[in-house]
């Protein structure tokens, strides 16, 4: 419960920044709950930065800023750094008039209600989004087949982490069931300080390992986790005395929003359909994307790693020398429509690509340069044939035995008479 007392100048001026900055930060939450709006979304947040955070970037800090660099997928661009300076100065413009045009009132105990409200809604919404990829082991799937061949020193240290996440099914699991419990927790006042206390741990080890490897969710990480303690903090005086005092502590009493019964149990009709939906739409979504994307995916047909073994060029046979970078060491399939070349010099080649297994086809192309076969797959053989500008082509390769990877056949033992550190 919120007494109302009075509060210092402090406290009133840095409330206004965080609720104006806040709001600049997690606007247009909750419309970007709600998937069929992402087109409207994407329009508010195009027409309000897309032109200052560029201008900002070039008169400011003299570097020149790509409006489409901030949907590459990385959350740490330079124009999210920009974006986020742009909500800071604004912010204390705000707070600047606000304070000039609202300077005589006591406290703000009502709106700091309201904002507590929308805050843990927030992170209830991205626990939730970010729990279920993971439950479903869709954020960090099992690695690819590319991953498992690529020489460890050439990992980027997000590759690393990927790889990591990706080889335990149950520590992803794990990950996820407590981002998804922190989120849980906060839907109800009564457990809304232990979930905000789970959040903080859980976002703190995400903040972490962002910073730690590299991977470019820094500023969203480390906004949930100023979120989360936002939350823990409101109730940090009874914390203190469970924990570090002998003191008795008084149950907290969680009165309504207001007065009339009618407009609260409006209220709690829209709570109980919101996270509902926010309940179904996740789940819903994980498991289409499981089935699609995930470990239940269908494979492509061919699935697999080849290595080569014989090329043959106009009935020449090319020796497989390993110095010579214009040779294919292997075939990766991992993906529909796509492959993956490999030369001597480990260089990777991606190729869309056509597989047709009633004919028995299969076409690949990669800039202007393309090849055509026919194949056969027999014994864990694959033999090729077709044409290359003008030249006919055959080659043959072994198809590598996937088990044969530590990282998949090495598998959980409760006991270990020696460290299995390899």
């Amino acid at each position: 419960m919120f007494i109302q007392t009075s509060w210092n100048i402090f406290q009133k001026i840095g409330f206004r920044f965080c609720v104006i900055y806040t709001l600049l930060f997690a606007l247009p939450f909750p419309l970007i709950a709600f998937t069929f709006l992402d087109g409207f979304t994407d329009k508010i947040d195009d027409i309000l930065w897309s032109k200052i955070v560029p201008y900002i970037g070039e008169t400011v800090f003299n570097v020149t800023i790509d409006s489409s660099a901030a949907f590459s997928g990385s959350g740490d661009t330079t124009y999210d750094y920009v974006q986020v300076f742009c909500y800071f100065l604004v912010a204390l413009l705000g707070t600047l008039i606000w304070s000039i045009l609202d300077r005589k009132r006591p406290h703000y105990w009502k709106l700091l209600r309201i904002l507590v409200v929308y805050i843990t809604y927030y992170l209830i919404f991205f626990m939730l989004v970010y729990g279920f990829m993971k439950v479903y082991k869709l954020q960090f799937p099992d690695p690819r087949l590319t991953r498992l061949i690529q020489p460890y020193g050439d990992s980027s240290p997000m590759g690393i982490a990927w790889t990591f996440m990706g080889a335990s099914k149950f520590y992803t699991f794990f990950a996820g069931l407590s981002e998804v419990l922190g989120g849980l927790l906060l839907i109800s006042r009564r457990t809304r300080t232990f979930g905000a206390f789970v959040c903080v741990g859980v976002m703190l080890n995400v903040f972490v390992m962002n910073m730690s490897y590299d991977i470019p969710v820094k500023l969203f990480s480390f906004h949930l986790l100023l979120f989360s303690l936002f939350i823990f903090l409101q109730d940090w005086k009874r914390v203190f005395a469970v924990f570090f005092t002998t003191a008795t502590t008084i149950p907290r009493s969680f009165p309504h929003y207001f007065k009339k019964r009618k407009l609260n149990i409006g209220l709690l009709v829209i709570k109980i359909c919101f996270i509902s939906f926010l309940l179904y739409s996740n789940f819903s979504r994980a498991i289409g994307l499981e089935n699609t994307r995930g470990s239940s995916a269908p494979k492509p047909a061919m699935y697999g790693i080849y290595d080569l073994k014989q090329i043959v060029k106009n009935n020449d046979t090319i020796p497989l020398i390993i110095t010579d970078k214009t040779l294919w060491k292997r075939i990766v399939i991992q993906r529909e429509r796509h492959l993956s070349i490999f030369t001597m010099e480990d260089e990777q080649l991606r190729f869309s690509s056509q597989l047709d297994t009633v004919y028995k086809t299969l076409s690949i192309d990669r800039n202007e340069d393309s090849y055509k076969f026919k194949y056969v797959l027999k014994d864990s053989i694959l033999s090729l044939k077709g044409t290359h500008n003008g030249d006919s082509i055959f080659m043959e390769a072994k198809q590598f035995d996937l088990k044969k990877f530590r990282l998949i056949n090495r598998g959980f033992h409760w006991i270990n008479e020696s460290p299995y550190n390899r």
